[in-house]
Formats: C-alpha cells, sequence, structure tokens
C-alpha cells in the first residue's frame, strides 16, 4: 500500500514538472534581458504632442463682474453704516425694552445683510480660485481682485465691531 501512494506522488510530481516543460508562448522568457547585461537602454522621451499653454482659470470680464458686484456690495454697506452709525450711538447705555435700542438693532441687522452681499461676492471670486488652483492654472489677477475683496470684508468687519462697542452691546 506503501508502494502505490509512493508511486502516485511520484508520477503526479513529473506530470506536474511535464506541464510545465511546455512552451506555448503565453510565459515570459527567462532569458537575460539588455538591463541585466549592461546593456544601455534608451529611455523612452514622451513629450505632449501639442503642449497648451497656462491660461486663466476665469474670463477677463466674468472677474470683472464679480469685482464690480462686490465694489456696489462695499458701496451699499458703506450707506448704510453712515445711517446706522449715530443710530448706534443713540442707543449707547439704553435698555434693551427701549425703542432707540430697538432701531439700533435694526440698523445692525441691516448692515449685516449688506455685509453678506459683500461676502457672497468674495465666496464666489474664492470658489474660482479653487478651481483654478486645482486645475493648477495661477491667475495673477484673480488673486489680486481676491485678496482686494477680502480687504473690503476685513473693513466691513471692523466697522461692524465698532458699532456694537459703540452701543455697548
Amino acid at each position: 500500500m506503501q508502494n502505490i501512494s509512493k508511486n502516485c506522488a511520484v508520477a503526479g510530481l513529473l506530470a506536474a514538472l511535464c506541464a510545465c516543460a511546455a512552451d506555448n508562448g503565453r510565459y515570459p522568457s527567462l532569458a537575460l534581458r539588455p538591463f541585466e547585461t549592461g546593456a544601455a537602454v534608451p529611455s523612452p522621451v514622451f513629450e505632449p504632442a501639442n503642449p497648451t499653454p497656462i491660461r486663466a482659470a476665469t474670463s477677463p470680464a466674468m472677474l470683472a463682474a464679480l469685482h464690480g458686484k462686490a465694489i456696489s456690495a462695499h458701496a451699499a454697506f458703506l450707506a448704510k453704516e453712515q445711517a446706522a452709525g449715530p443710530i448706534a450711538r443713540g442707543a449707547a447705555g439704553q435698555s434693551v425694552e427701549n425703542n432707540a435700542r430697538a432701531a439700533a438693532l435694526v440698523a445692525m441687522a441691516e448692515l449685516s445683510s449688506r455685509r453678506g452681499a459683500t461676502s457672497a461676492a468674495l465666496a464666489e471670486i474664492d470658489q474660482i480660485a479653487a478651481e483654478a488652483a486645482a486645475a493648477l492654472s495661477a491667475d495673477p489677477a484673480l488673486v489680486a481682485v481676491q485678496a482686494e475683496v477680502a480687504a473690503l470684508l476685513d473693513q466691513e468687519d471692523a466697522a461692524i465691531a465698532r458699532l456694537w462697542a459703540a452701543m455697548g452691546r
């Protein structure tokens, strides 16, 4: 019984080895490749057929429209700030139930609404800047407009903080 199992094992091993010896072109050659023998092999050079120049992420007209939107929103904020300033200072030290305080709160809410319009313009510019960054398409004009509108928004935040401080919160 033991001899039969040994013979079967040997026969199976021989059959497996014979199957490996067949070359039907499906397996790679085991011969030495050129880089293994030390021969110099030129590396392929890939060059784009038509290199595309880096272009601006947004058209100058669209950028000018967004800039104009931010400037007009800031102008509306400044107009509302001039009207809200005396109202906020008049409410300084007043109780919550006082009509002057209620009018100042309404003026501050309107001022915050105007700030939101400037912030919305900056959000649109930020979105375009993010898309430009993702496309690796630097646009100095876009960066300049983004910085300018962000500075306007900082001015508006400072104005709102001053009026809240004048009102006495």
